[in-house]
């Protein structure tokens, strides 16, 4: 494998420029990769045509990281420049830059879908997706002010279900919500009806909200129910993630009946 170990190098700029902004990675179809079960998912799913694997130097004989690089263009970099490049503090030893996928949502009448409005905590949008693509969504739908499903941390935090679920941000969710021909339903915590009263069966879609502002108007006004999770007293609300992992999996408990 070709060594870097120069911060002028082209690999080690373009892992900075994806790493940290949103729009390079959506203009040149660019992501970044950190660690073997990223790397792995990707390429089981999409192959290795376009990857570039990056091997931190110490890291060259870990056997993982060698079946990776097997077939796949590979380049190593000095560990120091590879601590500086990764997107974690304590990275096992390989990123992989490749082409940011696309994902074709399967019909309506498989999974349900969610709508994520302005969720702005990359681990949160990343929980989630992961939630959802266990739970058997099938797409998932972002306003422009979620944080970037392809960033670093919302692909760490998804481990994979970016590549199983058709995600995609939207300028107006409000009009995507609009168009689904699906039961949408929006999960607020003063909602008057229970999640357990709603008959889940048939096309669902799940509009979430960021923890702060909540849904927006009108993003709200497009869904056809408010729904909350029952809760205690006392207890102010639940984390979006656990939210949504409830919602999801009430979907699967009715339809498994």
């Amino acid at each position: 494998m070709k060594q870097i170990s120069s911060t002028d190098n082209p690999v080690f700029k373009s892992i900075r420029r994806f790493t940290r902004s949103s729009r390079a990675r959506r203009d040149e179809g660019k992501i970044i990769l950190d660690g073997v079960h990223l790397v792995r998912a990707y390429r089981e799913r999409f192959g290795a045509a376009g990857m570039v694997l990056i091997v931190k130097q110490s890291a060259v004989s870990h056997p993982e990281i060698a079946a990776l690089a097997e077939g796949t263009a590979s380049v190593t970099m000095t560990d120091a420049l590879f601590a500086r490049a990764s997107p974690v503090q304590s990275p096992l030893g390989i990123l992989a830059l490749a082409p940011l996928p696309t994902v074709r949502a399967p019909s309506e009448d498989q999974g349900f879908a969610i709508l994520l409005d302005g969720v702005q905590d990359p681990g949160n949008v990343g929980t989630i997706l992961r939630t959802a693509a266990a739970a058997g969504a099938r797409r998932a739908d972002l306003s422009a002010d979620c944080a970037d499903p392809w960033s670093p941390k919302c692909l760490r935090a998804g481990m994979g279900a970016q590549f199983v679920l058709a995600v995609r941000q939207h300028e107006s969710l409000a009009r995507i919500a609009r168009g689904l021909r699906a039961t949408v339903l929006a999960c607020t915590a003063d909602a008057a009806t229970s999640l357990f009263d709603v008959n889940l069966r048939g096309n669902i879609a799940f509009i979430l909200g960021g923890e702060g502002a909540g849904i927006c108007e009108e993003v709200m006004a497009a869904a056809k129910q408010s729904i909350r999770v029952p809760m205690r007293s006392g207890v102010e609300s639940l984390n979006v993630g656990a939210a949504a992992a409830v919602c999801f999996y009430e979907w699967v408990r009715q339809i498994q009946r």
